[in-house]
């Protein structure tokens, strides 16, 4: 579509109205109107074909989705029913208990002895 600005407007107005006079300017202000509003609808008509047509395409990939996640939601329930049952097992081994576990302190660095003071 031309980049067409408001002085490229204004001088093609100027144009027009030296060309056809002031009698037939509102003569031709309505045939523009008519031929932007009929574009307007082609465009609205073009717009909206497109949007039933994605619409249809969108719709099977949303339910390919849906069942994906759903077999997904049932897999990870599955993995977790079988993890939460061999948790207690692999727990009960550990130790919970703070005074059996062991930590170690580090040292703070002692200051080296061959430092100038120059």
């Amino acid at each position: 579509m031309p980049d067409i600005g408001f002085l490229e407007l204004i001088v093609i107005g100027v144009i027009a109205f030296l060309v056809l006079g002031p009698e037939r300017m509102p003569e031709l202000f309505g045939q523009v109107g008519r031929v932007v509003r009929k574009g307007r609808g082609w465009i609205n008509d073009v717009r909206k074909q497109i949007d039933a047509e994605s619409a249809s395409l969108k719709n099977p990939l949303h339910e390919v989705e849906d069942s994906m996640k759903g077999g997904i939601e049932d897999y990870n329930a599955a993995i977790m029913k079988e993890l939460g049952q061999s948790m207690p097992d692999d727990l009960s081994s550990m130790s919970l208990d703070p005074s059996k576990t062991t930590t170690t302190t580090a040292s703070s660095p002692k200051p080296d002895k061959k430092q100038d003071d120059t």
